[in-house]
């Protein structure tokens, strides 16, 4: 995955302080890894299933799912977390808690929607400070390790602009698409897109924003025509299309790692 952050990407080579020797010049900054990852993990094992089981459907709407066991969630969560760490541990180490706190929450978002057709305000909207503080918190530490604040493309500033753009994109995308009648997308999906364009965008590489939105469309697409073909489903049923938007921002973020 290409840097997230000030140091190489400006040809910093660290200021050679404690905190540059722990995350990149020594095994500590695998270890860091670990222990995040690991934590990630067991807060998604310990709340998952109860954060789950907590929203009911709509008025009139029917539970679609029983829900998911620690096990489940744990393996989901697991290999999420592992690939997201693997994918960041040495590139931005110090982003990793606000890719790991979104990596738990659309884990635990994925199965609502599956469950109970809803993806509750309640997590997507808070998670927008949360990821937001996160994020910033994380920038922080970046450039203290690096000691090199950025300029251009690297200030925080800019970052925080990509931020909003990413998350511009999908909202008015999405949001129009809300407006077209029998669309079948919630306002949840609109307000949970905003949330991954928003984290894709810090990245700095807007494409990443696009490529998750194609990913989406094309992954609920092709569940569709297999739920139509095995006739598990009709024209006229509604998909949760949360789980599918959230695949497409998880594989937009891996994607960088490819080759890398």
């Amino acid at each position: 995955m290409d840097y997230l952050g000030p140091g190489p990407a400006a040809g910093a080579t660290g200021d050679g302080g404690w905190l540059f020797s722990v995350l990149y010049a020594s095994w500590w900054g695998l270890v860091v890894a670990a222990v995040l990852a690991t934590a990630a993990v067991v807060v998604a094992v310990r709340f998952g299933p109860e954060l789950v089981g907590a929203f009911e459907p709509y008025e009139g709407e029917s539970v679609r799912r029983g829900i998911p066991g620690r096990l489940t969630i744990g393996l989901v969560t697991a290999v999420a977390v592992v690939l997201v760490s693997e994918a960041l541990r040495c590139s931005d180490l110090p982003a990793l808690p606000a890719y790991l706190y979104l990596t738990d929450v659309g884990v635990v978002l994925a199965f609502v929607d599956a469950r109970v057709h809803r993806l509750p305000d309640v997590i997507v909207l808070s998670s927008y400070p949360v990821l937001a503080a996160l994020l910033v918190l994380g920038a922080v530490v970046d450039r203290l390790t690096w000691g090199f604040w950025g300029d251009g493309n690297w200030a925080i500033g800019a970052q925080l602009t990509g931020a909003a753009v990413g998350a511009a994109v999908p909202l008015l995308f999405f949001g129009l698409l809300h407006l077209i009648p029998r669309s079948g997308l919630g306002l949840g999906d609109v307000k949970l897109s905003g949330l991954l364009g928003a984290a894709l965008g810090w990245t700095d590489e807007i494409y990443r924003v696009l490529l998750a939105v194609i990913l989406g469309i094309f992954s609920a697409g092709l569940w569709a025509a297999f739920l139509l073909v095995t006739r598990r489903a009709r024209r006229t049923d509604a998909i949760p299309y949360g789980p599918h938007l959230l695949l497409g921002a998880f594989l937009a973020l891996l994607a960088g790692a490819v080759g890398s």
